[in-house]
């Protein structure tokens, strides 16, 4: 069954139009494709080796039904190819197609359709600040959209996304898949100077994660249900005047247990600019259900969250703020006053926050300098004493003959959260330098960083460092990188998702406390024209601890590729070998390597 089925795709291929246009009754295509022939083979120690002679190819069909504007249609299908490392080296081969079409373009009923399908494809499982671990697997998504846009009447767009993937990381056991399918309705109006919107979604997920990176196995779904409401209209003095009204409902069951949520939240705000450079306003928003709108954002991430907090909660939030520009100073001082009143697990809190800073923007030193700089001083009805916050921003950019330079630096303390009782301190870098020694010699560095912590829970925040460089002389160039990172995350069918919240909010079983560094190395050389050869390597470690075991991780990948451009064939050749294991599985490391080499062709088949 799959000979014929990589037989066929191979004859569509080769029967695919060329890139000029056709036109067939009241058809007009246009196309185009590759096709590949060339000797490849696969080991490892888990898999079992083969190898043999390989036919793939490319293809991309385009077209219309009797006018663009009725209906208009793009096919994409390809087999036997990667989309990682190359055109067709990697450890997987890849077969898929990608496909969309629009029907009524022209018209007030627009609609479209989007259709994509990968087998055995190669994929990344997220590891924060850190080279990612390699996985493979299958995934589609359908999605269907329409439209209605009827002059005079409330428009409406109804949209529907299913998809799913399923997949496995080399060296642990057990396979992760998930499923997501969503209904979107959106509707907008304007009438007497009013502008009216109103939407729904809802969202069905369901996740299963395997015994890894220390965590016990893990199946969840949930469903969330959102109904918005909005309406806003111009007012005097160039203001404008804007309120909603949303209502979200959340369930889901995973191992920690069920969860239900239902929060209610209604915002206003005017703002108003009477004169040049001056402008002003107001903002109030009330949630019935604080417990919730921080659960909620957990559970959206995969995660599962710990107990209600007894008692109920809810927040009131009002905020005036002014912004006055000074051009002659190429300054801009702003002020705000926000007033919150809070209740959280049983306990009542009132906050005062008073704010300033001034931003300065302009050619400074023959470069461009951003600058920022703030304070603000926040009172607490249940301490005597007042929390003062400071934060402050500088970039600065600048071009000296053959020389670029660029840099940011900001730092934060005591800036307040989303609940009164906790504030955020951090800072974060970056820096990038180049010089350009000649027209094909070029060398360039960078580095940034990152730290987040929450002042009120030990052991609460991410890091991140990453430094890279890379050097082009002529023909040849190299480059590496190195990075670092720790922090908490949470688990999910995507990979560890960094978080910076309350850990109480989290069910303890869903903390994972990550840490690991990684480098690489790169090699490329373009010795002739048409000829292209480069390598790889990259290694990198991650320890992570969560509720059932600490783990200590590993990954390393070396790669080599060349390339041969003869007029319109392209002779190539290359292998990936690569090395991945988990000690939570207790598994000797898996190691899959493949190898390549043959020829394809571009072609215009008309």
């Amino acid at each position: 069954m799959k000979s014929f089925v990589a037989q066929s795709a191979v004859f569509f291929l080769l029967a695919l139009p060329g890139a000029g246009q056709v036109q067939l009754g009241a058809f007009n295509l246009a196309g185009n494709g590759t096709i590949s022939a060339g000797y490849t083979g696969d080991y490892g120690n888990q898999i079992g080796s083969d190898h043999g002679i390989n036919f793939g190819g490319t293809g991309n069909l385009s077209g219309s039904f009797y006018n663009p504007n009725f209906l208009s249609f793009s096919v994409q299908p390809f087999l036997n190819q990667s989309r990682e490392n190359s055109d067709y080296q990697s450890l997987t081969n890849a077969s898929g197609v990608n496909a969309t079409t629009s029907i009524f373009g022209g018209s007030n009923f627009p609609g479209s359709v989007s259709f994509s399908k990968n087998l055995n494809s190669q994929g990344n499982y997220n590891v924060p600040g850190v080279a990612d671990f390699t996985s493979h697997g299958d995934s589609q998504v359908l999605s269907v959209s329409w439209s209605e846009n009827v002059p005079k009447l409330p428009s409406v767009t109804v949209s529907f996304l299913d998809g799913s993937s399923n997949y496995s990381l080399y060296g642990a056991d057990g396979d992760l898949s998930s499923t997501f399918r969503s209904l979107i309705l959106q509707s907008n109006y304007r009438v007497a100077g009013f502008t009216l919107n109103g939407g729904y979604r809802d969202t069905v997920t369901d996740s299963q994660i395997p015994q890894i990176l220390g965590s016990d196995a893990e199946a969840m779904s949930s469903d969330t249900s959102t109904e918005s409401f909005g309406i806003s209209h111009a007012l005097p003095f160039h203001g404008s005047f804007s309120a909603s009204a949303n209502r979200s409902d959340v369930s889901s069951d995973s191992d920690a247990g069920e969860y239900r949520s239902a929060l209610d939240t209604v915002s206003g705000g005017m703002s108003f600019a009477p004169i040049t450079n001056l402008n002003f306003g107001v903002n109030l928003q009330y949630l019935d259900n604080l417990a919730a709108s921080l659960d909620d954002a957990v559970v959206a991430a995969g995660g599962a969250v710990g107990a209600a907090p007894e008692g109920g909660s809810h927040s009131l939030d009002l905020l005036g703020y002014v912004n006055y520009m000074i051009p002659a100073l190429h300054l801009t001082v702003s002020g705000t006053d926000d007033s919150r009143d809070q209740v959280f697990a049983g306990e009542s809190l009132q906050s005062n926050t008073y704010s300033g800073s001034v931003s300065y923007s302009n050619f400074l030193l023959g470069g461009f300098l951003n600058a920022t700089a703030g304070v603000s001083r926040t009172s607490i009805n249940t301490s005597d004493q007042s929390l003062l916050g400071v934060n402050g921003m500088i970039n600065y950019a600048r071009s000296l003959k053959k020389w670029s330079a660029s840099g940011m630096i900001r730092y934060a303390e005591n800036m307040q959260t989303a609940l009164i009782g906790y504030t955020t301190t951090g800072y974060g870098y970056s820096g990038t330098l180049s010089r350009q020694f000649a027209q094909k010699s070029h060398w360039s560095a960078s580095a940034s960083g990152s730290r987040n912590t929450l002042n009120n829970n030990s052991g609460s925040g991410t890091f991140a460092q990453t430094y890279s460089t890379s050097l082009s002389v002529k023909w040849i160039g190299v480059s590496g990188s190195y990075s670092r990172s720790n922090g908490n995350s949470i688990l999910t069918s995507s990979g560890l998702q960094p978080v910076n919240v309350l850990l109480p909010v989290l069910a303890p079983s869903s903390v994972i406390l990550y840490g690991g560094h990684a480098y690489s190395a790169g090699i490329g050389i373009n010795p002739i024209r048409g000829l292209t050869i480069s390598g790889s390597y990259s290694e990198a470690f991650t320890d992570t601890q969560g509720n059932s075991a600490e783990t200590n991780n590993r990954a390393r990948q070396l790669n080599g590729y060349m390339q041969y451009l003869f007029r319109k064939v392209y002779f190539t050749g290359g292998f990936t070998k690569m090395t991945q294991s988990f000690s939570s599985n207790g598994n000797t490391p898996a190691m899959v390597g493949t190898f390549y080499f043959g020829i394809s062709r571009w072609f215009n088949f008309l």
